[in-house]
């Protein structure tokens, strides 16, 4: 049931905040598989903005965070990005359920938030999901 979770390209994260293919190795780009692929997966469904991929065909794609670069981090703020975390947390299909999700401001970085959820996914392995996010 691991292949359920599928495999896909690595991806290399940045520091500069760039995403690129993994290129590490003599042979060429590596793949990345089970829940690793699910955490690469749902990082990306959060850093990209819905509807950027309409135009391949993917209208859903993607997440609302970006409509908050910008606002202060207030509760109200922080609760509607909390929501727009877990609406596209649940949006991919390999999500059974989001079982929690925290969602807050980082003191050392203004603007700055960290993401950490914990999700079942349809192959009933828990999966952790941590990122910050720079909505400065």
């Amino acid at each position: 049931m691991a292949d359920a979770l599928r495999t896909d390209l690595r991806l290399a994260f940045k520091e500069t905040g760039e995403v690129d293919l993994d290129w590490s190795t003599d042979t060429g780009a590596t793949t990345v598989s089970g829940k690793d692929n699910l955490i690469q997966a749902l990082t990306l469904r959060l850093i990209v903005y819905r509807g950027h991929l309409e135009q391949l065909g993917h209208t859903r794609y993607g997440s609302r965070v970006a409509d908050l670069i910008g606002e202060p981090l207030d509760r109200a703020n922080l609760d509607l990005l909390r929501r727009y975390v877990r609406q596209a947390l649940k949006e991919d299909p390999r999500v059974d359920e989001v079982t929690a999700l925290s969602v807050t401001a980082r003191a050392d970085l203004p603007g700055a938030v960290d993401v950490r959820a914990s999700i079942r996914a349809v192959t009933g392995d828990a999966v952790e999901l941590g990122l910050a996010l720079d909505l400065g």
